[in-house]
């Protein structure tokens, strides 16, 4: 049977679906007063430094083409536009076009100004204060406010968030945060219970995530007026919504008004070229590679399998570099009877498995690099050689395995790896099956590849009914993934669904490097931090995959944002 799967995936090629409809509109949620401004702790104005544009003179006027952009992804996830409701892949792709956010970015993934002018984290780490910029307009016309901020970052990450929200980001970080207030007549500050260091990378555009600025609402939690905002939802950013058919296609049309521009101090107008764009659900990728030759659609989640026919249509290939990487990790392992609570069990998976393979057979070099551990992808802060995967080398594997009390896998159970179907990883079901393969030949054991939805199999991990197994998954790279990797490792007061290990000597050494302010001396430690978490194994090392996207005849200039798993720097299309 080992032999059949291996054999069938020789035969497999690439093939990639990336995530990113009319209903009745509802009520326009009713404005609340503005709170009371409050006195926030004492920040520091020179730490972290704020990236500050540098303003030039306006440009002439913006040719916009009125023509339209067609885009065709795999997945429009849940089709919920509040963040903190929205767990279904696809999201980002519709939060990325109508969503405002406080922090911008640029084409090395730096976290610029947007909503936010400025900002600054206090000397001990805990408040992050943002200055919020006037003449920011919300869809509606209406303008954007400082208590819109709090109310948004309230709604997502305030205290009581986590009695509700549902997306990880929003629960851990309402966990962790001590109180959301105004600062002064045009700043906002958060302050949490230890250090969130990547906070403003969590509320950029640029970031894993998409927490767009909303209109406040009587409110922090109210079902009725949530439905009613994924009904008719507003935003600040480049386009509007103006129709939607669920399952099906999403309308958006240029927003005039759009903040990031010129003639309000920014470098450059990121307002996009075009006047229209539809987004459209097309799971079959054959489907949507025709509607790219026939003129059809103007960008679509492609492969290598396809290449050809893109070409041959006369359109083109483009990378998104680094858009996503494998997450490979042994859940529950800091229970003493777990089999993976021994280090050399948690190695040896990772010698046994041949990655350089695995990207030939379903990926292709163009595709998919075996660099980088979990989270830290060649462009993450931290990052060094130490980081990529072991080489294959099943002797050491099985020696290692030996050592632990389990020679050819004898009295270790059934091994369960946990998968689902992805939209943005390409072969994410097959890879994780070949892995298995991989350890029952060459560990014997006896694995079982369990293939679920994402959305189920997250419940289940958080409720730990998943520890003592595998869990081979997607993941968005990022430029810092500090806050997230010390959610794991470096928080000895973690509850069980965050934790990772119950190491005290662990503990030790990873606390102090995460807690560190200063951005340069916090990526110097990180590198010899990570190094030591990479050897511990309770992540594996695969390798990231650079997406593919087939770019029609139409699209005269693109040049996507690395560290992005969805469409990204629309302001860079020009349409012929």
């Amino acid at each position: 049977m080992a032999t059949k799967i291996i054999t069938i995936l020789i035969g497999l090629t690439l093939v990639l679906i990336v995530a990113c409809g009319s209903s009745p509109a509802a009520p326009e949620p009713t404005a609340a007063p503005a709170a009371e401004p409050t006195t926030a702790p004492v920040v520091s104005d020179t730490f972290p430094p704020t990236a500050t544009p540098q303003v030039s003179a306006p440009p002439a006027d913006v040719e916009v083409n009125p023509g339209k952009l067609t885009i065709m992804v795999g997945n429009l996830g849940d089709e919920r536009f509040d963040a903190a409701f929205s767990t279904g892949e696809g999201s980002t792709a519709y939060g990325r076009i109508m969503g405002g956010y406080l922090m911008s970015g640029n084409e090395k993934s730096e976290i610029i100004p947007g909503i936010a002018s400025k900002w600054k984290l206090s000397d001990d780490g805990l408040t992050w204060s943002f200055t919020i910029r006037e003449g920011v307009k919300f869809h509606d016309g209406s303008h954007l406010t400082p208590d819109d901020v709090r109310w948004t970052l309230q709604h997502l990450f305030g205290p009581e968030a986590s009695e509700y929200a549902v997306g990880n980001t929003p629960v851990r970080l309402s966990r962790e945060t001590e109180i959301i207030e105004l600062s002064g007549p045009d700043k906002v500050s958060l302050t949490t219970k230890q250090p969130v260091l990547q906070l403003d990378v969590l509320v950029s555009e640029v970031g894993p995530n998409w927490h767009h600025i909303m209109p406040k609402r009587d409110k922090v939690h109210d079902t009725e007026v949530e439905t009613a905002y994924d009904n008719k939802p507003i935003g600040a950013g480049f386009m509007k919504l103006t129709e939607r058919v669920p399952a099906s296609v999403m309308k958006f049309e240029r927003f005039d008004d759009f903040y990031y521009q010129p003639e309000n101090g920014f470098p450059e107008d990121k307002g996009v070229k075009f006047q229209s764009l539809d987004l459209f659900l097309v799971p079959e990728e054959a489907t949507r590679v025709a509607a790219l030759r026939a003129g059809d659609a103007d960008i679509v989640p492609a492969s290598l399998a396809t290449k050809q026919q893109v070409e041959a249509g006369g359109g083109r290939m483009v990378y998104g570099q680094e858009g996503v990487y494998v997450y490979v990790a042994f859940l529950g392992c800091w229970e003493p009877q777990q089999p993976c609570h021994d280090k050399r069990v948690r190695q040896a998976f990772e010698y046994a498995i041949d990655k350089e393979l695995m990207r030939n057979q379903l990926y292709g070099p163009d595709v998919f690099e075996t660099k980088g551990w979990n989270y830290v992808t060649p462009s993450t802060i931290g990052y060094t050689p130490a980081m990529d995967p072991w080489p294959y080398d099943p002797d050491k594997a099985r020696q290692l395995l030996a050592d632990a009390g389990y020679p050819n896998g004898e009295g270790f159970g059934k091994l369960i790896v946990n998968t689902y179907p992805s939209s943005a990883m390409p072969f994410q079901v097959e890879g994780a099956q070949l892995a298995a393969d991989f350890w029952r030949r060459e560990l014997g054991l006896d694995v079982e590849v369990r293939v679920a939805d994402s959305a189920g199999m997250e419940k289940m991990e958080t409720a730990g009914e998943l520890n003592g197994q595998i869990l081979w998954r997607e993941n968005e790279a990022r430029k810092d993934a500090t806050s997230s990797i010390a959610a794991k490792y470096a928080d000895p007061n973690a509850e069980d669904q965050d934790r990772v290990h119950n190491d005290p000597e662990l503990f030790r050494m990873a606390a102090p490097a995460f807690a560190i302010l200063d951005p340069d001396e916090r990526a110097k430690a990180l590198e010899t931090v990570f190094a030591k978490l990479k050897e511990e194994s309770y992540w594996l090392s695969i390798g990231y995959a650079n997406i593919p996207w087939g770019v029609g005849p139409r699209v005269q200039t693109w040049e996507p944002y690395p560290l992005s798993a969805y469409p990204s720097a629309f302001h860079t299309i020009t349409l012929e």
